[in-house]
């Protein structure tokens, strides 16, 4: 998808036009190379023989008792002749768990041979919330399974991450990015436990197995794209670079495909189920930028410090001033007749408006 009046996404204090736009190296540019160089790292390590054996759940033959677990271990190669091999799963291999003693297999284990970095920041079910490896809310957001996957994700970014980050400031930003892909992994973890926990199915749970991995920057990228659409919901898009839509149309219209595809657990339902919580993270969190300001901040003493301290003063968005309509009306002409209608008085107060913002 491509915008219609490209150099309206570049609005910010260093464009050629004297607005200035997104930085070079702008907070979105930023995700957008780590995204890049994960995935080509990760790849050049899978490549080179790199890979990762990594334990996604055992299973346990009826009757088998706890001692047995206990000493239970993987057959390997070295094993005698007679005992079962690894057999393939669906991206995964099942290797038989035996009990040293007795020679008898009591089990198997399920094993992904992932890329190094891939194995340590995926995000599963099992991994991040039953063996509480929290770094795997953010990490998961920065890895990508294809050239196609990350392409059309950073392609999203390129797009509209500079729009949001320019309404948002670099901080809040980055904040609201990080949380939109955390909610987009809590929705997907909400649906697999219930799929996995409730004796019936109801549409829209995920069933799958709660070691199945999840990757990518999709959700942060829909939180951004529906935040898009609030700040300039009249943008002219070319879907697929031919369909000229308006942004809000382009944005709801993927919302919805994908809240179709996860009822009828089409393929990528999980992904899917990730997409709507960054998209229902990104809706709430651009009406309610203020809840980002301390999203680093619990990290740090000053940080909870912080918290007794009165709240800043109004966005454009929360109790505005006569300043802030103004500023609201600029921003609306923009969607609709594009940065160059601008007159000299409208872009030095956009860029005032935008420098107090960031300070």
């Amino acid at each position: 998808m491509g915008i219609y009046d490209r150099e309206y996404v570049r609005v910010g204090p260093r464009s050629s036009s004297g607005m200035g736009a997104v930085r070079v190296w702008s907070v979105n540019t930023w995700i957008i190379v780590i995204c890049i160089a994960v995935f080509v790292l990760d790849g050049l390590l899978f490549g080179g023989g790199f890979v990762v054996p990594v334990n996604m759940g055992d299973a346990w033959v009826e009757g088998a008792t706890p001692a047995q677990i206990e000493r239970a271990r993987p057959v390997t190669t070295s094993d005698r002749q007679g005992l079962p091999a690894s057999r393939s799963l669906r991206g995964a291999r099942a290797v038989p768990l035996i009990d040293p003693q007795t020679r008898q297999v009591i089990g198997e284990r399920r094993v992904y041979d992932m890329p190094p970095l891939m194995a340590v920041l995926h995000f599963s079910t099992g991994k991040a919330f039953l063996g509480l490896e929290i770094w795997r809310f953010i990490g998961f957001q920065f890895l990508h399974g294809s050239v196609g996957h990350i392409f059309f994700n950073m392609l999203g970014l390129y797009f509209f991450g500079g729009l949001v980050e320019n309404y948002l400031g670099p901080k809040r930003y980055l904040a609201f990015y990080l949380t939109c892909g955390v909610f987009g992994a809590v929705s997907y973890l909400l649906l697999n436990l219930l799929g996995n926990v409730l004796p019936f199915s109801l549409p829209g749970l995920l069933i799958n197995d709660v070691y199945t991995p999840l990757i990518g920057a999709s959700a942060g990228v829909f939180g951004v794209l529906v935040a898009a659409a609030f700040v300039a919901p009249n943008a002219i898009v070319l879907l697929f670079f031919i369909l000229p839509m308006k942004l809000w149309q382009v944005a709801y219209g993927f919302v919805a495909l994908a809240a179709l595809n996860l009822l009828l657990s089409g393929h990528n339902a999980g992904g899917d189920a990730a997409h709507l919580g960054g998209a229902l993270a990104g809706f709430y969190f651009i009406r309610h930028t203020h809840l980002l300001r301390d999203f680093f901040d619990v990290f740090s003493v000053s940080g909870r410090r912080s918290k007794a301290r009165p709240p800043r003063g109004p966005t454009f968005r929360n109790r505005k001033t006569p300043d802030d309509t103004e500023i609201d009306r600029i921003l609306a002409k923009i969607a609709t007749q594009g940065l160059h209608s601008l007159s000299e008085a409208e872009k030095r107060a956009l860029r005032a408006a935008t420098e107090a913002r960031r300070r």
